[in-house]
């Protein structure tokens, strides 16, 4: 995870230098240069904490995914141990799930852009659960 955070860090400096060059031209990139500033700050919030304490602070979004996806697979492997026919409805839920969710975003049955933004963020938790759910299964 260190190595990740620290290729962030490296990658987005050097997107923020080119944006920098450009950035009197196309005033609209400022936008992304505040966020892949944010995201620098993160990311180096993230190597300290790890630095002087051993644990991660949890405020970049590569290392809370990475977290919640631990989480969501030590889960998964507990269900498959205790209960394998739940873990087979789990599948058949999320699967579900991610077609309803595709299918309201690109029908645009969204009320607001809030409301968009929500349900793509629910599309991209349901995938990772699927990929989590995929290598509980082939294990």
């Amino acid at each position: 995870m260190c190595i990740l955070l620290y290729d962030e860090r490296v990658s987005s400096y050097h997107r923020m230098q080119e944006i920098d060059v450009l950035l009197d031209d196309k005033p609209e990139l400022s936008i992304e240069m505040v966020e892949l500033d944010n995201r620098n700050r993160q990311a180096h919030a993230e190597l300290e904490a790890f630095s002087k304490h051993r644990v991660f602070a949890y405020k970049h979004p590569l290392v809370v995914q990475r977290k919640q996806y631990d989480e969501m697979l030590s889960e998964l492997y507990e269900l498959k141990r205790t209960d394998p026919a739940a873990l087979i409805n789990e599948i058949t839920n999320v699967t579900q799930n991610i077609r309803r969710i595709q299918s309201n975003i690109n029908k645009k049955k969204f009320k607001s852009d809030e409301e968009r933004q929500s349900w793509k963020q629910n599309l991209s938790r349901a995938e990772t659960r699927k990929k989590v759910l995929e290598e509980v299964i082939s294990k």
